[in-house]
């Protein structure tokens, strides 16, 4: 038995609509996706919580140009630099991208951070070039 060619347009109409349908519905749920994954990202990268001070017994030690990475009580890494003879900085040692850890260049007065090429002013802690979206958290130092 031969088919009537009345039948082909309408499956082809509701094929149509169907794939409307599903593409609508995938756009949805990319909208939905797309919101999740914003608010999450949000969330990982909020600024954490400022590390304790932390005590550096011999501050003396520390020459001009130099740093010296020194443990809080709380267990968290901090880099403290002596900029110049009058001048004492303390950041949080992870990078705020990715949380590697940052140097101190004294060459170019700045953090750099060797794992995705970020840098740091010295004196400010704020981004100089690189992803990270914020600065270093400053820590204050107790002799």
């Amino acid at each position: 038995m031969l088919k009537t060619m009345s039948d082909f347009p309408l499956r082809i109409a509701e094929e149509t609509r169907q794939d409307r349908r599903r593409l609508l519905k995938l756009a949805g749920v990319a909208a939905v996706a797309a919101c999740a994954g914003d608010w999450v990202a949000r969330r990982v990268t909020a600024s954490p919580d400022a590390p304790q001070a932390v005590h550096v017994p011999d501050v003396e030690a520390i020459l001009p140009g130099t740093a010296q990475a020194v443990a809080t009580a709380d267990g968290r890494d901090v880099v403290v630099a002596r900029l110049t003879d009058t001048t004492l900085v303390a950041y949080d040692r992870r990078c705020p991208h990715l949380g590697c850890p940052v140097v101190y260049a004294a060459a170019r007065d700045r953090f750099e951070c060797p794992c995705h090429h970020a840098a740091f002013d010295a004196k400010t802690g704020r981004v100089l070039f690189g992803p990270p979206r914020r600065g270093l958290t400053p820590v204050e130092v107790r002799a």
